[in-house]
């Protein structure tokens, strides 16, 4: 059985770990210790914003994004309007004459640009390309050469990336295997272009 002590008025039972008897001396107009606070650091979740929202936003963005750029300025020729009456979407095959110069989107395949036949290489297509928007871009189009409903020719036309009213010489081969030459009279009647991009 252990003993116990009677605790005299200036002892108390070990307060924070201090030796039994001892108490801290108190002074006239010491202003008291402050209270410990205990801060608790609680973790934020916000899983209706995490899970939710920021999804949404990010599919609104890529929405807005993809339908900007997918509508960058179609021509506004009025040689090359369709059936009712508007220009064309840039990537709607348009009628086109050799020689005379057409836009697409940002481009403009300048006036004077012709076909030539090389050995070896086929018939191609020769002219300048300028860029008649206010951005720097780089032209993608194809000149279809057709017969009929036949296609006897295509011009893939590619150009480098060009500052805004900057023009350049380009060279567009033609993707149709065998194809034969097209400068002879009737080789085509229909020639149209559009945006391959």
């Amino acid at each position: 059985m252990s003993q116990q002590y009677p605790q005299g008025p200036n002892q108390t039972q070990n307060p924070g770990g201090q030796q039994p008897g001892y108490q801290q001396p108190q002074y006239p107009g010491q202003p008291q210790p402050p209270a410990q606070v205990v801060y608790v650091e609680r973790k934020k979740t916000h899983k209706f914003r995490n899970f939710v929202v920021l999804p949404f936003v990010g599919l609104i963005a890529l929405i807005i994004i993809i339908s900007a750029a997918s509508s960058g300025g179609g021509g506004s020729d009025p040689t090359t309007a369709n059936k009712s009456g508007s220009a064309p979407a840039r990537n709607e095959p348009r009628p086109v004459q050799v020689g005379k110069a057409f836009t697409i989107g940002k481009h403009q395949l300048d006036a004077g640009w012709k076909l030539k036949y090389t050995e070896y290489i086929g018939t191609s297509l020769t002219g300048t390309v300028t860029n008649v928007s206010k951005s720097t871009s780089t032209a993608i189009f194809s000149v279809k050469f057709l017969k009929g409903s036949q296609v006897v020719g295509n011009m893939q036309c590619t150009s480098n990336e060009l500052e805004p009213g900057q023009q350049e010489a380009v060279e567009c081969l033609n993707t149709v295997d065998g194809a034969a030459s097209l400068l002879g009279k009737g080789a085509y009647d229909k020639v149209t272009a559009e945006a391959t991009f």
